[in-house]
């Protein structure tokens, strides 16, 4: 249906006030930034003078409109630019405006990094320790980062020929132990049921694609790996996302390891990646996969002006390292983090290390 005509004064006035606002500020129409845009802002003094009687008639009327009303967007002007200038002394004011709270409502996030769960650590106590530290902060949504099982029984790294190979564990006893993770888990959460998402890793997500991609002669039979992973996810209550992309959540992008654009499953990584994926990043990402806590940021010119790549850890037992990393440990960290995103961006997190947890936790334990 098209938008009802008005007349000549009324677009006038409508101009009048959202460029009003794009003179304080205000964002044009379709530039992202956190607070209200011009129009919004707009809406309220609209409603004030009487001339709609609700906020979402004025937008609604402006956009449905937008030709007709002819507003200039080139006279939008960052805050950040807008300086108060006395008149004496002659030195400028150094005082900017400050930012609009942003739209919405804080959201709560804790991120479990990779917890490397396999059958030779029997313990499943830490698991039990980040339900409770979940519980007891109350936060309403869980992100496992990927790499919460190692699945060695089908890595394609070791030979089943080697003695090293006949060590691995069988498929079934990797599931297995998976279970008892989530039991211990959930244990510590207790009554809580926060949402819960996890985006594979390299371990958990792509070693099945991969094995099931080299053995097509055994899935959809009695063996199928990756549907067997994703039903395990599912008992417990997890919505899974494909290794390799994002999980988005207030606008912020979750994955276990970012891949390089034009490259073929190659992953940001090194001592170096964090900073690479912001040097490359639009928008703040919460990664797992290299084992550290930290913050990178690159400045970008546009509405988000420095995007930020969190590391997350591990949620491995304190102060252990994997064989295959123990000659070069490097700095690997395990613990728990909480981000609280606001306006597409994380605005605080905090890392809370494993051995806090088991402090805290360890004489608590709850029977099964």
């Amino acid at each position: 249906m098209p938008a009802p005509k008005r007349s000549a004064e009324q677009y006038a006035l409508m101009r009048e006030l959202v460029e009003a606002k794009l003179r304080e500020g205000f964002r044009p129409m379709g530039m992202a930034g956190a607070g209200p845009g011009a129009i919004a802002a707009a809406s309220k003094e609209a409603v004030k003078i009487g001339l709609y009687g609700t906020t979402s008639a004025f937008v609604t009327a402006v956009t449905t409109s937008i030709d007709d009303v002819g507003v200039d967007w080139s006279l939008y002007r960052p805050r950040v630019y807008q300086h108060t200038q006395p008149e004496h002394p002659p030195i400028p004011s150094q005082d900017h405006t400050a930012e609009d709270e942003p739209e919405g409502d804080p959201i709560e996030v804790a991120v479990i990094g990779d917890a490397h769960d396999s059958p030779h650590l029997p313990d499943k106590s830490r698991f039990e320790w980040l339900g409770r530290w979940i519980a007891d902060n109350q936060i309403p949504w869980v992100v496992s980062i990927g790499d919460w099982l190692t699945l060695d029984s089908l890595s394609s790294h070791t030979d089943p020929a080697t003695f090293q190979g006949l060590a691995k564990p069988s498929f079934q006893k990797d599931l297995d132990s998976f279970h008892e993770s989530q039991r211990a888990f959930q244990r510590g959460l207790g009554s809580w049921k926060p949402k819960k998402d996890v985006v594979y890793g390299n371990h958990d997500g792509e070693r099945p694609r991969r094995w099931a991609n080299m053995h097509r002669e055994v899935v959809g039979g009695a063996i199928d790996p990756s549907m067997a992973i994703d039903e395990a996810w599912a008992q417990w209550g997890w919505r899974t996302t494909p290794y390799g992309q994002f999980r988005f959540i207030g606008g912020v992008g979750f994955i276990h390891a970012p891949l390089i654009p034009g490259t073929p499953n190659r992953p940001y990584g090194g001592k170096t990646g964090g900073q690479r994926a912001a040097n490359d990043a639009m928008f703040d990402i919460v990664r797992g996969d290299d084992h550290k806590f930290y913050v990178a940021s690159s400045p970008k010119i546009g509405p988000v002006k420095s995007p930020r790549v969190f590391g997350t850890a591990t949620a491995l037992p304190p102060g252990y390292i994997e064989g295959y990393a123990a000659k070069n440990p490097g700095d690997w960290e395990s613990g728990v983090c909480r981000f609280t995103i606001w306006g597409g961006r994380v605005h605080s997190f905090t890392f809370e290390g494993m051995h806090v947890l088991r402090r805290r936790y360890a004489d608590l334990a709850l029977t099964a």
